[in-house]
């Protein structure tokens, strides 16, 4: 096995300043540079939002009906990094589900102004700056093209008089690479795409996270 050792350096001089800290390696004292990766995103905030309960409807959505929207305005000037949506579905009742309906994220382009009902929205850190991305639970103001769905959940499977299926429960939580970033005009909906049961009472909720950056 390899040991420690290091390389000596000219001496100390007026230049640029490394950040170091040191540690005794065999005779000597040596410096030890910190290596600290940055992304290039410029970060004003990180948001989070749990946006309700939501039940399986027995007629499926026809786009752009959705449940909710996180929309990034136009002329915002910043983008919005789409980090995570935690899923989770229960039963109401006791109920038979012979369906199977998704429920997806599907991304879109918008013009136009949103005035839908706002859904709450936190900050990671209450110094951030006010999200600029809105949040809302009906498209009211908005012409919306929809785009390609890009990740599906499958509520819970049913329940029976003598007992519950187990709840359901799926987490996406995408690296900095596989964020989706939606730009000026675009937009993240969740909806729900097939039929589901008469009187379905199946439930699930979405809690998700977002960033908001500029770039140099």
């Amino acid at each position: 096995m390899a040991n420690d050792s290091f390389i000596r350096l000219p001496p100390d001089s007026t230049g640029k300043r490394l950040h170091t800290r040191q540690r005794d390696v065999g005779p000597g004292t040596v410096e030890e540079q910190y290596v600290i990766p940055l992304s290039l995103r410029v970060r004003s905030g990180v948001y989070l939002s749990q946006t309700g309960a939501h039940v399986v409807q027995a007629a499926a959505d026809t786009f752009p009906a959705a449940r909710w929207f996180l929309i990034n305005p136009v002329a915002s000037g910043v983008l919005v990094a789409f980090r995570r949506c935690e899923f989770s579905s229960q039963m109401g009742s006791v109920l038979a589900t012979p369906t199977s309906p998704r429920i997806n994220l599907r991304l879109f382009t918008f013009t136009g102004t949103s005035s839908g009902a706002a859904i709450t929205i936190g900050k990671v850190d209450s110094a951030f700056a006010t999200a600029v991305a809105k949040l809302v639970s009906a498209n009211t103001g908005l012409s919306i093209s929809g785009g390609a769905d890009i990740f599906s959940f499958m509520p819970t499977a049913g329940a029976t008089a003598v007992g519950y299926a187990a709840p359901a429960s799926l987490d996406w939580n995408p690296e900095e690479e596989g964020m989706p970033v939606l730009r000026e005009g675009e937009g993240i909906a969740c909806y729900q795409p097939d039929a589901g049961t008469t009187s379905d009472t199946r439930r699930y909720i979405t809690s998700i996270a977002w960033e908001e950056y500029t770039l140099p």
